[in-house]
């Protein structure tokens, strides 16, 4: 067996595994396993086989092995708004749809518009990226810590090709406003504070007020606000 017109059998011997296979029924299936190590580009493997009863040596089939890459990172959101998770696709030979599987381990289907939108993605040169957009009264409804994962399967050699799944974590985090209460002596200089937790982006405003009127507008010799 060759890689690029290199017998594997003298490459990394933890890269790959040869086996001849066993005779039966007329048939022959000879296997090169390729370790995880090995498989980063597209790769042509040549099989040999030498055969007295066919009076041929060293025949030779080509045996294609195309790789892809699947992002599919973890992730922090809030529940306040929909959110929306990607599946990024590089190095595909052809299309192929991406399935989409919940926390409880269901397809997530095209019809359950109340809680989820899929949108499979524009497929150009080998790339896609698919989105799941999860509603936000589903989000209200997950557990802290839930597994969402995508799926798919090479739509250029379907029979063959396994299922490829990529599971991330999707942490749910609330919108929590704390105080940070003071006693001091009159008369004197002091910050006072919120602690704002639970977003994943800049607050898009912070306004403080007294007496219910923005301190901003009162005597800015007074006042420095800093939203942080």
């Amino acid at each position: 067996l060759e890689k690029n017109g290199v017998d594997v059998t003298i490459l990394s011997e933890s890269n790959y595994v040869v086996s001849a296979g066993t005779y039966g029924s007329n048939s022959q299936t000879t296997t090169l396993t390729v370790k995880a190590a090995a498989n980063t580009v597209d790769s042509t493997y040549t099989c040999a086989v030498s055969s007295e009863e066919w009076l041929v040596s060293d025949r030779l089939t080509n045996v294609l092995l195309n790789v892809f890459a699947v992002v599919f990172d973890d992730r922090s959101v809030a529940t306040g708004v929909d959110q929306s998770l990607t599946c990024t696709i590089s190095g595909l030979s052809q299309n192929t749809p991406v399935t989409w599987i919940d926390p409880e381990n269901n397809e997530i289907s095209n019809t359950d518009t109340n809680n989820y939108v899929i949108d499979q993605g524009t497929y150009v040169f080998g790339s896609k990226a698919s989105t799941l957009t999860i509603k936000q009264s589903k989000l209200e409804n997950l557990s802290s810590s839930s597994i969402f994962k995508c799926q798919l399967k090479s739509a250029f050699y379907p029979t063959y090709s396994p299922d490829v799944v990529k599971e991330m974590t999707l942490t749910l985090i609330g919108l929590s406003v704390q105080p940070v209460n003071k006693e001091i002596l009159a008369a004197t200089d002091t910050t006072i504070s919120c602690v704002v937790t639970g977003i994943t982006q800049q607050l898009d405003a912070v306004i403080w007020s007294k007496d219910d009127t923005d301190v901003t507008t009162l005597s800015g010799s007074n006042y420095v606000v800093s939203a942080g």
